[in-house]
């Protein structure tokens, strides 16, 4: 089940932050507090069970959607549930709401550069040194309405507006 972050859900984000990043990209408690506050309109968990198995934060930044995180605990991975949560911003261009919705990613992560490219995404930029270990990143960036809307046909969408 999909729906908005809350305040009770941060410790459960970090959880999943601490099994999916680096110990160095790990945000803090009090940033993702305020992340999940602040960009909550467009930020969603995914709940499997009594289980939150991923999240993501999207903020609104002039007329664009940009994922600042987004993860699923391994344990869960290879479900649909990553799938299901990028299609929460996706959405958004999808609707007329934004014009772009972008993100970045490791160098290294190609599992999650394959499902941003299978959603239509394309590299529109190399971020030298752009993590702290040193390692290059990827600004990859979509503004095809029709992808958005093919790559998120059928995937569940988040509960209504007041959960």
């Amino acid at each position: 089940m999909l729906r908005r972050c809350q305040a009770a859900d941060i410790p459960h984000i970090l959880e999943v932050e601490k099994k999916s990043f680096k110990p160095e990209d790990i945000y803090s408690e009090e940033l993702l507090r305020f992340l999940c506050a602040y960009c909550g309109e467009h930020s969603f968990v995914y709940i499997n069970g009594n289980v939150l198995a991923g999240y993501i934060i999207t903020c609104i930044e002039g007329g664009a959607a940009h994922v600042i995180t987004i993860a699923v605990d391994p344990e869960y991975r290879r479900r649909g549930i990553g799938k299901a949560l990028l299609c929460t911003a996706m959405q958004l261009l999808a609707d007329g709401k934004v014009s772009e919705v972008f993100l970045e990613v490791r160098a290294s992560n190609t599992v999650a550069q394959a499902l941003y490219k299978s959603a239509g995404f394309e590299q529109v930029e190399v971020l030298r040194s752009y993590y702290s270990d040193g390692e290059d990143g990827y600004r990859l960036s979509l503004r095809d309405k029709k992808k958005a809307r093919e790559f998120c046909l059928g995937v569940e969408k988040p509960l209504d507006k007041i959960q």
